[in-house]
């Protein structure tokens, strides 16, 4: 398969994740501006998951373009990451509606370490199929810990978990300079 099929493919399902968490978003119940920042919480995990969707699509830019071609095993592991990628918009509404309650959290936190780990099989294919090594990075293995650490203790200390995971979100904003 030729990889940019993979990538508009991807491209599409992606806009239709942020597609259907912004209208996921309702209106203040006020005309007030009180009214609005009451949804702060809703707001807040929009942003983050506008945010995570933004830097991996950008970071599955980068990638494709090490990819020669597409083997069956990067199509599927593709499939899989926007499968859990898909599950986004309901958990940002669920965690958006319930910000410190646990499984809210649990769930919003575990399906960006799913989103991690199936990013990282995909990138590791990909180097794979083109005869390189994979190697693991700081800042990969320190993102799945922290999501993974978000996922089962973000529900005793909400706040640190949001900001821990929006930070480590963010270091993925800059791409990894290429050595030589």
């Amino acid at each position: 398969m030729e990889k940019n099929r993979l990538e508009a493919f991807s491209d599409g399902v992606l806009a239709i994740i942020i597609t259907i968490m912004i209208l996921e978003l309702k209106q203040p119940l006020g005309d007030r501006l009180s009214d609005f920042w009451a949804l702060w919480p809703t707001l807040l995990a929009y942003l983050i998951s506008f945010l995570f969707i933004a830097i991996y699509w950008v970071n599955h830019h980068l990638i494709f373009q090490l990819a020669e071609k597409v083997n069956i095993k990067i199509l599927w592991c593709n499939i899989a990451w926007l499968f859990v990628m898909s599950f986004i918009p309901f958990a940002t509404a669920w965690v958006g509606t319930y910000p410190t309650a646990w499984a809210p959290l649990s769930i919003y936190f575990a399906d960006m370490f799913l989103a991690s780990v199936t990013f990282h099989q995909m990138y590791y294919l990909i180097l794979h199929e083109g005869g390189q090594k994979f190697k693991w990075t700081l800042r990969g293995v320190i993102s799945l810990i922290t999501y993974f650490l978000a996922t089962t203790l973000g529900g005793f200390c909400p706040s640190a978990a949001f900001i821990i995971v929006a930070v480590v979100s963010c270091w993925w904003i800059f791409p990894a300079k290429k050595k030589g």
